[in-house]
């Protein structure tokens, strides 16, 4: 197996070992992102639900603080009764005063704060008409006393009348206290199971993450080993590819440089017995005279007209038409032979680049086709500004002096001709634009027409083909790429695009 289709599959392995750990890496956080969402929602939630348990458990304190207060206020509105009753004083009785109306707030609250609980709803019902009763009871003895009959207050008071409604009311706020214990309790372990499972789900997390964090570690670990092989792989592919772009490039030069000579040796070869040919051709044409002459005399002294027909037609008209012929196509071989030595020559001078004022240099080349403007009525102008560069002038002014002088040549009967030159700059580069309203190009041939030899079109015009050939050969030679964009009877585009300084290499001025 040759060594360039084992590195071709060494590349097709690393492409292929590269796509599966893509799709590694790929999977594995995707899958530790979802996970990771998921558990941010369930501990988001969970956090919600051991908020909310823990507001329950404070709201149950609270709860069990109103009712025992309401109950301390029930025990000091019966203190400060009995108080009065053995020592009616204006304090006592502004103390019991007091506590009677701490009952009534105490007992709101109590029930305010319960009241999202059925059974405690049913103990404030049956609390109610006991402590109406107590308050009662607690009210008359007051209101004795008050009136003088504190020793009826006094004999009523060994028997605890008021002691009966006062147990009742203790036995209800036991069972309400019980009620809240049982909340207590159960919301308390909802709360204790709420913080383990936020723990669980926690600790969770952060295995997780432990064990994304390692799998990328060992997957980037591998891509980092990967990259770096990759990159030792290229290093060497790169040194061995310039090695071989620098010896294409040298066999591209000689070749060309043959191509050069070559064509060169062939076309001053061919130049001498073409020469040969025309000049003998001038002999042929000279020697048709004396026999036009005999012929003539021939005829004046056979009025019978004995003369053959065949050799009059060959004298008179057969051998001028074959004479024509050659001469026709001798000087079209001519022209194309002096085509290819200028292509030749062309291709073996040497680039001098220099810094180009491209509007004067256009101004230049404008002035030179402008009698042929004003024959046909026609307008070229500069469009916008016109970046200068750094090229060879000769080259220049030959690429652009025959893309404006085709647009002249070229143009269509249809309209006024109008061309247009503008340009533009970009990062290392400057794109010039010659554009014609004139007959237009085919998209057929597009790069037909830059071939050597072609034309495009109606051959209506003077002309062998190589001009636009000399132009792309010279374009190539400058560094750049020229192309072209028309259509028939809409006009054409030539579009330079050159490097903004000519760097010249062995290539380009070979």
């Amino acid at each position: 197996m040759s060594e360039a289709a084992n590195r071709q599959m060494a590349a097709e392995r690393r492409a292929l070992s590269q796509r599966d750990l893509n799709r590694t890496l790929l999977g594995v956080l995707g899958a530790g992102l979802l996970t990771l969402a998921v558990l941010a929602v369930a501990i988001v939630w969970l956090s919600i639900q051991t908020k909310d348990f823990n507001g329950w458990v404070d709201h149950t304190y609270l709860a069990e603080q109103r009712i025992v207060t309401f109950m301390e206020s029930v025990e000091k509105s019966e203190t400060a009764r009995r108080g009065y009753i053995l020592a009616p004083s204006p304090r006592q009785y502004a103390n019991y005063q007091q506590a009677r109306s701490e009952v009534s707030s105490a007992l709101f609250a109590a029930a305010e704060i319960t009241k999202d609980n059925p059974v405690q709803i049913a103990n404030i019902s049956r609390i109610r008409p006991i402590l109406v009763w107590k308050m009662k009871i607690n009210d008359d003895s007051v209101a004795a006393v008050r009136s003088g009959r504190q020793s009826e207050a006094l004999r009523d008071f060994p028997t605890e009348q008021a002691l009966q409604p006062l147990l009742g009311v203790r036995k209800l706020v036991d069972d309400m206290l019980a009620e809240e214990q049982r909340l207590l309790a159960e919301r308390t372990r909802q709360e204790q199971g709420s913080i383990r499972l936020l723990v669980i789900v926690g600790l969770i997390t952060a295995v997780l993450l432990g064990l994304l964090s390692l799998a990328s570690v060992m997957v980037m670990r591998r891509f980092a080993s990967d990259l770096t092989n990759a990159q030792a792989e290229l290093k060497v592919l790169n040194e061995d590819l310039e090695q071989r772009v620098e010896e294409r490039t040298t066999d591209l030069t000689r070749a060309n440089q043959e191509i050069q000579r070559f064509a060169y040796i062939v076309s001053h070869d061919l130049r001498s017995p073409l020469v040969n040919v025309m000049g003998f051709t001038s002999e042929m044409e000279a020697s048709m005279k004396p026999l036009h002459s005999l012929v003539r005399w021939l005829e004046e002294r056979d009025p019978e007209g004995r003369m053959p027909k065949e050799v009059k037609q060959a004298i008179d008209v057969d051998i001028p038409e074959a004479i024509g012929f050659i001469r026709s196509s001798t000087k079209k071989m001519d022209n194309l032979i002096g085509a290819i030595l200028k292509l030749s020559r062309e291709g073996r001078r040497n680039l001098t680049p220099e810094r180009l004022a491209m509007a004067s240099l256009i101004d230049n080349i404008l002035a030179t086709v402008r009698h042929r403007l004003d024959e046909l009525g026609g307008v070229a102008e500069i469009d916008g500004h016109l970046p200068d560069i750094t090229s060879d002038r000769l080259a220049i002014e030959q690429v652009l002096g025959n893309l404006i002088d085709n647009a002249v040549k070229y143009h269509s009967p249809k309209r006024a001709l109008h061309i247009s030159i503008s340009g533009t700059e970009l990062p290392g580069r400057v794109i010039y634009e010659v554009q014609d309203n004139g007959r237009g190009i085919d998209p057929r041939d597009h790069e037909r027409i830059f071939e050597l030899f072609r034309r495009s079109g109606a051959q209506n015009q003077p002309g062998e083909g190589i001009g636009l050939a000399h132009v792309r050969a010279l374009v190539h030679r400058l560094g750049g790429v020229i192309t072209c964009v028309s259509a028939l009877d809409e006009g054409a585009t030539f579009r330079i695009s050159l490097p903004k300084v000519l760097v010249l290499t062995e290539g380009l001025n070979a």
